[in-house]
């Protein structure tokens, strides 16, 4: 009696999973769109089924049975991977911050390889591999050939504070029958122009005259060298005159203004900001304007190099505590640009 029992009730689970699973196919099959593609639900429900029903390959309608032991496997191998990847299994990932101070590093000091790197990061108490090191230094642009690259920029940077730059550009009259050459003379540590002259005839004296005046502003002593291009102004007089005062005449290559970046950059600066604005009317119009120009240049006009000062360093003005102040603007060249202070309310 008892073995009756299981019979029927074995036999009675089994006609229930036949039962759901043909009801699981039945909903799909009445489904709007009549071509069959099956959800990962209604994957999972057949295979669920399959692992209860022992007599599911003579259920199976809609798909065949290799169909569905194939939707088994990925389901296991699905279920393996997700087991796996919960582990904390390998080699422990790089942190960030350690990653953006080995191309900090890589960075600040561009001459040194994956090796040199490797050694800074294990002084400083980070323990990585030289292979990892590597790896995050190869996404950084690197020049072929960082040496030629960085030869005269590290010379601007050792010889800033002994170093003068110069060079000249031209300026049209009004009625564009006079051109007047303007020559200039810059401090290359703090961007002061420290003298700057214009004439209609130059010659090699004027030149030196100019440079006279200028290093009056800054001491000979403390000038090594001198930066210009391959004007004729600048040629074998100019440089046996700066041998007599102990100075190095530099001269840039043929062709290659961006040796004499800072001050090419001057000119584009007095081009845009000033003389695209201007229209000058005789030799003397254009001295005066262009010295008020140059004034605000040295004592107004801010610096990103300099960390936003002025290249003649200029104080603070904090608003006075006693007293009703407010803010005044003074123009300069006609209203081009405009000076601020405090001044007492009346």
């Amino acid at each position: 009696m008892p073995v009756l029992c299981l019979l029927l009730q074995f036999s009675y689970t089994a006609i229930l999973l036949e039962n759901i699973t043909l009801r699981t196919q039945l909903a799909a099959y009445k489904r709007k769109h009549k071509v069959f593609h099956t959800t990962p639900w209604e994957r999972c429900k057949l295979v669920m089924l399959s692992y209860l029903h022992f007599e599911w390959k003579t259920s199976l309608i809609l798909v065949t049975p290799d169909t569905l032991l194939s939707w088994r496997k990925k389901k296991w191998k699905l279920f393996w991977n997700l087991l796996s990847s919960s582990k904390k299994s390998g080699r422990p990932k790089t942190q960030w911050p350690l990653i953006k101070l080995i191309r900090k590093i890589a960075k600040q000091n561009p001459l040194s390889g994956a090796t040199k790197i490797h050694g800074l990061v294990l002084k400083l108490g980070y323990l990585i591999s030289e292979k990892s090191v590597s790896k995050y230094i190869k996404t950084l642009r690197r020049s072929p050939n960082p040496r030629k690259r960085l030869a005269w920029k590290n010379f601007y940077a050792l010889h800033a504070d002994s170093m003068i730059v110069s060079d000249l550009f031209t300026v049209f009259s009004y009625n564009f029958r006079e051109m007047y050459k303007v020559i200039f003379f810059m401090d290359l540590e703090t961007r002061q122009i420290l003298h700057f002259d214009m004439t209609v005839k130059t010659s090699t004296r004027w030149v030196r005259k100019v440079i006279k005046v200028a290093l009056r502003k800054k001491d000979p002593k403390n000038t090594s060298y001198v930066l210009t291009d391959n004007d004729a102004l600048f040629g074998k007089r100019f440089s046996r005159y700066l041998e007599r005062l102990g100075i190095k005449h530099k001269k840039t290559a043929v062709r290659s203004p961006w040796q004499n970046g800072y001050a090419e950059r001057f000119v584009k600066t007095c081009k845009e900001e000033f003389l695209d604005y201007f229209i000058p009317l005789n030799e003397y119009h254009l001295q005066v304007k262009l010295e008020e120009f140059i004034h605000f240049y040295n004592h107004n006009r801010t610096h990103l190099a300099l960390r936003k000062d002025t290249p003649v360093s200029s104080p603070i003005l904090h608003k006075p505590r006693d007293g009703n102040y407010k803010i005044v603007s003074s123009p300069v060249l006609g209203g081009l640009y405009h000076t601020y202070s405090w001044k007492e309310a009346a």
